[in-house]
């Protein structure tokens, strides 16, 4: 026992004066507005179920950007595959992250938990199988500061033999202004809260919860975690019935919200086994449970009386909701004006976004508000990185720590079949925003399946043909083909003719479960499928496991536009630009050349072509086309240039 003390006590020793050399290296190497770290805290953590105790937990410490250092942004990724040799875990079990203990060793536990995950059925899942997960977290950037002990929990039952995750953890953490100085925390709700017994209400274990502010807060975040669990004979709670949650603040009602989501059918992970495309009491098997998130103005060192109440219910057996709800307490905002881009939607390569990427049509992007001024303007640059870039005004109304998905027009040339996708905020409210470090965002992308301009539709009905039909769209929405009013077990054949663009093939299923799932085996088995219409080769086979949808982005022929772009040694002018669809094209070369120009829409479509003769100086009137963005090409042998084109009205 000696001994084990004398060691315990050198290893105390030596991991405090790794924490404090690493915490000097991050201080001193990462202290640039915008630049990231990544702390990594589980690194190829095999988990796995005790079945004796429920759950089991592997902690781990990491260290963080130092007390006094400036955050802005903090986002936690978590991933997922199969351990090599063993099966995928079989069961929708909860998973926590928890910020444990904050300093060191002999710290006192905080049990703060900062993201809950549902873990998918897996046990129908392949060896190659894997997805990652991002949340932020930047609500806990205050607390997420010198050594922190995080711990990932892993609930369960299933037996630990043969069976489990691979999961790494990541905190990718931006540096900067915070959007708001963190002051401190306070606990409102935490813990499992049965449902439905009458003999303890859900209500009187909730209650009114009354904090004290601090003399410097001057704005409030709650921010709550809840999901429904147990399955009880009445109406299935608290997993599978929809509750209303009322929330209030000093006495009055701030938030009515079904402890729900309705939208299971459309998990990334998909086909899954067990009961995955099930709407729950707000998660999904394979997802995060998302936080609510409610911002107040607020005075300083102000009581703040909040209170949580459910509907009366009586169970037939146990049902609970887990809650973790915080006041999370910060002073006044960093900045007036200030747009951000928060997420790039489309395009996108991650893997919580493939149910609608690739595309070749309308970019989506989450911009957000940091200022304390109403965010009411925006011009939006966006294009593959070294591309041709576009600009979008947005026009609106977003308050402060509120953000919108904006979908911007389809004139994107694409350029390259995959790359780097660039969006950025040029300016907010007409100006220059206060905050430039987060106006610019990437994402990875790859470009949509290349079909040939005549194919076939097959659609094999299964026996809720009520349930099912398939549309077919153009960049711009409009509905080309479409199949609806459909018998049951019947194979349809329709023949698909187009012109060079960009489209979107879309499979609906109002029951939610697909065309063949193994839980309803009355509805029977369909299938969808594409085929060469010469042929009748198959193009591309749907998994009709798909639940409520499936998107099909896709081009034919050369709709990407333009390919990756040469510099011409040369002059090249449009003017005027923007035109009324009369301009120029002036061209001057360091000698005479034989120059080829093609013309483009915005949907890379070719609109014309033409070959002025071999000169030094070529000066030619554009053709007459119609309102839009165009795009010119002029090619001398192997290297070109390509211009925007506007015309207006």
């Amino acid at each position: 026992m000696l001994f084990f003390g004398i060691e315990n006590k050198k290893l105390k020793m030596i991991y405090r004066f790794i924490a404090i050399l690493c915490l000097f290296l991050f201080s001193e190497i990462h202290a640039a507005p915008g630049d990231t770290t990544s702390v990594k805290t589980h690194v190829n953590q095999l988990i796995r179920t005790d079945p004796g105790v429920g759950f089991t937990a592997y902690k781990s410490w990491g260290i963080f950007p130092a007390e006094g250092s400036n955050v802005h942004k903090v986002m936690m990724k978590l991933s997922f595959k199969c351990p090599s040799g063993e099966n995928c875990g079989e069961w929708d079990y909860l998973n926590y992250v928890y910020l444990r203990r904050k300093g060191g060793l002999d710290s006192t536990s905080l049990n703060i938990e900062l993201a809950r995950f549902i873990t998918p059925y897996g046990n129908s899942f392949s060896a190659a199988w894997k997805s990652d997960w991002m949340i932020d977290v930047t609500d806990f950037e205050g607390l997420l500061r010198d050594s922190v002990e995080i711990e990932y929990q892993h609930t369960g039952y299933e037996t630990n033999i043969g069976r489990g995750w691979i999961i790494n953890l990541e905190f990718v953490i931006t540096e900067g202004t915070p959007i708001r100085p963190f002051k401190k925390m306070q606990n409102l709700w935490q813990g499992s809260y049965s449902y439905g017994d009458i003999n303890n209400p859900i209500n009187t274990l909730l209650g009114t919860q009354d904090i004290t502010l601090g003399s410097e807060t001057e704005s409030l975040r709650l921010r709550i975690m809840q999901s429904g669990h147990g399955g009880e004979a009445n109406e299935g709670c608290a997993e599978f019935c929809p509750k209303t949650r009322t929330l209030s603040r000093n006495g009055e009602v701030f938030s009515q919200k079904l402890v729900w989501r309705d939208d299971c059918g459309l998990n990334a992970v998909y086909p899954q086994g067990g009961t995955w495309v099930y709407d729950r009491g707000n998660w999904c098997p394979g997802d995060m449970v998302y936080p609510d998130v409610y911002d107040f103005t607020v005075s300083p060192a102000s009581v703040q009386s909040f209170g949580m109440t459910m509907p009366d219910f009586i169970a037939a057996s146990y049902a609970n909701y887990v809650v973790r709800a915080y006041a999370l307490e910060y002073g006044a905002p960093s900045f007036q004006t200030d747009a951000s881009i928060e997420d790039i939607l489309a395009p996108s390569d991650r893997y919580s976004y493939r149910r609608f990427n690739p595309i070749c049509g309308n970019p989506q992007v989450i911009l957000r508000n940091n200022g304390r001024n109403a965010l009411t303007s925006a011009v939006i640059e966006y294009g593959p990185a070294g591309g041709i870039k576009n600009n979008f005004t947005w026009n609106g109304n977003i308050e402060f720590m509120e953000s919108e998905e904006v979908v911007l027009p389809a004139n994107v040339v694409w350029g390259v079949s995959s790359g780097v996708f660039e969006v950025a905020v040029i300016s907010a409210n007409g100006l220059e925003d206060d905050y430039s470090f987060n106006n610019m965002m990437r994402s990875n992308f790859t470009t949509p399946y290349v079909a040939p301009e005549r194919f076939v539709v097959e659609f094999f009905t299964n026996n809720s043909p009520q349930e099912n039909y398939w549309t077919l769209q153009d960049a711009s929405g409009n509905i080309l083909y479409n199949r609806s009013g459909i018998t049951a077990a019947t194979t349809y054949r329709d023949t698909i003719d187009l012109p060079v663009g960009c489209y979107k093939f879309i499979m609906e299923d109002l029951g939610k479960d697909g065309l063949s799932w193994w839980a309803n085996p009355n509805a029977g088995n369909g299938f969808i499928r594409l085929r060469k219409a010469d042929t009748g080769g198959m193009l591309k086979i749907f998994n009709a496991d798909f639940g409520t949808r499936v998107e099909f982005p896709f081009t034919t022929g050369s709709a990407l536009g333009i390919e990756n772009q040469l510099e011409i040694n040369s002059d090249v002018r449009i003017y005027p630009n923007p035109s009324r669809g009369k301009s120029q094209l002036s061209i001057t070369l360091e000698k005479p050349m034989d120059v080829h120009i093609e013309i483009f829409n915005s949907l890379g479509q070719l609109v014309s072509a033409l070959n002025p003769s071999k000169g030094e100086i070529i000066d030619l009137a554009l053709p007459t086309v119609s309102v839009g963005i165009y795009f010119v090409k002029v090619q001398t042998g192997a290297s070109f240039k390509t211009i925007r084109w506007v015309v207006t009205q």
